[in-house]
């Protein structure tokens, strides 16, 4: 259930995070420049909630990732199969893709570094 949970709460806080994004473009001058400083604000607010939510996440998922039981309802570790695996590797790959843009940044770096720039 926590899991479900989760994903819900992600789910509706990046399709709010759309919708501030779609009115911070309406609401911008010709140099892109924010004329609203409150969807600014909540824009922050947002993140900081998205940024807190997704550390929550990984420790629900992963805590009990050795422990969890998919067809024993009445156990204490139990979750759908399917929700718990789509929870921990969309966590996963957000740290795979993570870990990818760290190299390719280093490896951007030493090119810069090696051939000039």
């Amino acid at each position: 259930a926590v899991v479900s949970t989760q994903s819900t709460g992600s789910g509706a806080s990046g399709v709010a995070a759309i919708v501030l994004q779609v009115l911070s473009c309406m609401c911008s001058d010709e140099n892109g420049e924010s004329k609203c400083a409150l969807l600014t604000h909540i824009q922050s607010l947002l993140n900081l909630f998205n940024f807190a939510w997704f550390i929550c996440g990984n420790v629900w998922v992963y805590k009990v990732h050795g422990e969890v039981v998919y067809d024993d309802t009445a156990s204490e570790f139990f979750c759908d199969k399917t929700a718990y695996l789509l929870a921990f590797w969309c966590i996963t790959a957000a740290y795979i893709m993570l870990g990818a843009m760290c190299l390719l940044g280093i490896l951007l770096c030493m090119c810069m570094v090696c051939f000039g720039s």
